[in-house]
């Protein structure tokens, strides 16, 4: 399991902590820098995890309130992906959105193509400036469908 960044995931961390206005520390750095694969989802608690070892006695309050300001910030997202715990993806220019089928638990990514739509609709219609970062989205997938289909279900 990857525990720390490289060089450049560190500069990278440093500057967009810089462009949101932040303070750049050992600990924030070394919190970002537990998202080692940009397209990996951790809890909470898999971020203390890893933050752990190389920050000795970090309290859980210090990360978690940490991840709460990085997720205001625009720098990290927060969804639940149906299994009752928050998770933490980096925020990458490309955003993604997933699938889920409540049957298999399968997820699939969703392109951001898609709910740009959404977004301008709900500007348009309501006046509301939306975020969506990370939507999950529950139902069955193709194969579960046919499944439940072929079942009466």
């Amino acid at each position: 399991m990857p525990t720390s960044a490289t060089t450049h995931d560190r500069e990278e961390h440093s500057r967009r902590l810089r462009a949101a206005g932040q303070r750049v520390t050992p600990q924030r750095l070394i919190i970002l820098g537990a998202f080692v694969d940009p397209d990996e989802h951790l809890s909470a608690e898999e971020v203390y995890e890893r933050v752990e070892p190389q920050v000795p006695g970090v309290n859980r309050s210090t990360v978690y309130r940490t991840l709460e300001t990085f997720r205001d910030l625009g720098l990290i997202c927060e969804t639940d992906l149906g299994g009752g715990t928050r998770e933490y993806q980096l925020l990458e220019q490309n955003r993604h959105h997933h699938l889920i089928c409540r049957s298999c638990r399968h997820m699939s990514e969703l392109d951001d193509d898609l709910v740009r739509p959404l977004r301008a609709a709900i500007s348009e219609r309501h006046g509301f400036q939306v975020t969506i970062d990370h939507l999950a989205l529950f139902g069955l997938c193709s194969h579960c469908a046919r499944v439940a289909a072929s079942t009466g279900e």
